[in-house]
């Protein structure tokens, strides 16, 4: 009985073993590509560098986690090491600005410019490729340089580009369950021979991010409830289902990194989590303290998320902090950009939509560096994106490169070697294959969820690959940098693609605006943003009135007003400076006119006191207490309308 039990046992184990995926093979069994003698003979000792990118990090809500004793292990690190402040390039998109930290350029340069692209043959719409980037990036230069890499999930790298080592790239997390069990693309992983593993830890975290995975977050969480929302066309729906997928993402290419890792010791390895930022879109409408526009339900459902995930990702960070410290490496960790937290934060889930989801955005991300020749500081300093590749070379031991931006960030020496130009020997990665089409819109789909893809527009005629969005960035780029006609012209392109571009059509009018040049076409452009549902666009309108008016300009300011009324009719805002431009002229009929359709505002105060000032403009007292005493009840610390409706004998 005895051997036949342990006959049978290891009949089980032979089974199990079929089932387990092979070993990824060792680097030295992989096909690498050459090494440029002339850099390699340039570089000097350098260090391992070990990078974790947190898309969104910011300190205001780190620095509070930490003083909290939330993640002791990002409190231990800034206590060995150095901490900054990174400030992001405009406008603060991560495909832009991961890119820009990878290569040390300007988007302007690398040519990533939108999330997506047209496919030149079949004009649809489809993810950014590595092959719209026109610059070598950290995993080029350092493969040239003769040193090992292992770069996963970043931006823009399907396909993924020959490296020595490993390249996950971005597309390998389109595919969870989401999307109906699809293989990913070819060229999602390089070498090839990693796929199959690369596909195999996915599908292991989207198993074992289950019902029970969930209630870790979520107590309150029913079966029925859960399985409802895993099985919504569009993950970013709804919190519940939201969460699972930022779970999904952030476990597999944990899992991923931490494998490789473990075997393997690359002189570079990239983690990008971009979890850190779409928990904040999905999550911070609810995080505390609770805002008017929540429910007592949804607060008390989901107000935890937020700390429960960020001390998950500080788990992660002890992971990489030990394995930083096995293999001798420097740590380092930094966001493309900060995130609303606190005031100014998103109200509600549509923080996701396509005309906002860049607005809570912060210009502020974060930094840090610590390992050896690292000195520990307790002083924050401060830095940019775009020092972030150059700071990598210099830990590597890389000679700097011409074109990559330097100086270092603060922790890291300056190398005083001379500039290589690394260009001379790299080569653009290879144009993407047609991948499904079925594919590509199931990225789209998560992009557009994100609010990182709205109307998708026209498709350029001479068969270019640019979207309207990327002119539109390319426009803001260029007007930051002074370059007046070249701004003007890329959100002219812009709007050629798309006519209802409502932040071509902003930016557009801005500029001129600015220039002093064409008013009145400025001024169309503003009202047609505003009709198209530009953010803050009331805003943006009664600004400008404002302007005019107090440069004399009264007509401009009321045809400008006659306007966006007639694109938002019903804002009350609109209305009310309408009504006191009125006001001002003794046009009292229309001032009350306007007044009046403010009211439909029941808690604003100022509308009733204004419609009071226009009744006893028309000699109406009765009107105007009854107007007087509607907005004291509001608002009942006015004692300017309190003296006013004493003088009308209406107290």
């Amino acid at each position: 009985m005895h051997l036949r039990r342990l006959s049978l046992a290891l009949l089980l184990a032979a089974l199990a073993c079929r089932r387990t995926p092979e070993p990824a093979p060792k680097t030295a069994d992989l096909r690498v590509p050459a090494t440029v003698p002339e850099i390699a003979r340039a570089v000097h000792d350098g260090r391992r560098v070990l990078f974790v990118g947190l898309d969104g990090a910011d300190w205001q809500l780190l620095d509070g986690y930490v003083q909290s004793g939330r993640m002791p292990n990002l409190a231990a690190l800034a206590r060995q090491g150095r901490t900054a402040v990174l400030t992001t390039i405009h406008p603060p998109l991560s495909p832009l600005v991961w890119t820009t930290m990878m290569t040390g350029t300007s988007p302007l340069d690398h040519g990533i410019l939108d999330f997506t692209r047209r496919n030149p043959e079949t004009g649809t719409l489809e993810p950014i490729t590595s092959g719209e980037r026109q610059v070598p990036a950290i995993w080029n230069l350092a493969t040239e340089a003769g040193k090992s890499v292992a770069i996963f999930g970043l931006w823009a790298t399907w396909p993924a580009e020959p490296v020595r080592g490993l390249l996950v790239a971005d597309r390998l997390s389109s595919f969870t369950s989401g999307a109906a069990g699809d293989p990913p693309p070819p060229g999602v992983v390089y070498p090839p021979a990693q796929e199959a593993w690369a596909r195999e830890t996915l599908a292991k975290a989207d198993r074992e991010v289950d019902y029970d995975a969930l209630r870790a977050y979520l107590p309150w969480l029913g079966r029925e409830e859960y399985e409802r929302w895993k099985a919504a066309p569009d993950p970013y729906a709804h919190p519940v289902s939201a969460l699972r997928r930022i779970l999904v993402e952030t476990r597999a290419y944990h899992a991923l990194a931490t494998s490789w890792l473990g075997r393997e010791r690359p002189d570079l390895a990239v983690i990008y989590f971009q979890g850190t930022d779409t928990l904040g879109h999905v999550f911070a409408p609810y995080a505390p303290p609770r805002q008017a526009t929540v429910s007592a339900e949804d607060f008390q459902r989901f107000s935890r998320v937020p700390e429960l995930y960020f001390a998950e990702v500080d788990r992660l960070l002890g992971d990489y902090r030990k394995l930083a410290e096995a293999s001798g490496a420097v740590l380092m960790i930094a966001s493309d950009h900060g995130f609303r937290w606190q005031e100014g934060r998103p109200a509600q889930l549509s923080s996701a939509a396509a005309a906002t989801a860049g607005r809570w955005h912060r210009d502020e991300g974060i930094y840090l560096v610590a390992g050896p020749g690292v000195p520990a500081s307790d002083v924050r300093g401060q830095g940019n994106v775009i020092q972030v590749c150059g700071t990598l070379m210099n830990l590597l031991g890389m000679p700097p490169s011409g074109g990559v931006a330097g100086p270092p960030l603060t922790g890291v020496e300056a190398s005083p070697d001379v500039l290589t130009n690394y260009r001379d020997h790299w080569r653009p990665a290879a144009p993407a294959r047609q991948t499904d089409p079925k594919a590509n819109q199931e990225e789209i789909e998560k992009l557009r969820a994100l609010g990182y893809v709205g109307a998708s527009g026209k498709t350029a005629a001479d068969g270019s690959t640019r979207t309207a969005a990327s002119f539109n960035n390319e426009g803001l780029l260029r007007r930051e940098r002074g370059e007046t006609a070249a701004a003007t012209a890329a959100f002219e392109h812009a709007l050629a693609l798309e006519p209802a571009s409502a932040a071509a059509l902003w930016n557009l009018s801005d500029l001129l605006h600015s220039q002093h040049q064409d008013l009145d076409r400025s001024d169309d452009l503003l009202v047609r943003a505003l009709a198209a549902g530009l953010p803050d666009g009331v805003d943006y309108t009664a600004g400008r009135a404002v302007l005019y008016a107090k440069g004399g300009e009264a007509e401009r300011a009321l045809s400008l007003l006659d306007r966006a009324l007639q694109a938002q009719p019903a804002d009350p805002r609109l209305h009310l400076l309408r009504g006191r431009y009125h006001l001002e002229r003794r046009h009292c009929q229309q001032a009350l006119a306007d007044f009046d359709a403010a009211t439909a505002d029941p808690r604003s105060a100022l509308a009733q006191a204004s419609s009071g000032l226009a009744r006893l403009c028309l000699g109406d007292a009765a009107g105007a207490a009854r107007n007087f005493r509607r907005s004291l009840e509001i608002d009942p610390n006015q004692p300017e309308i309190r003296r006013a409706l004493g003088e009308i004998g209406g107290t």
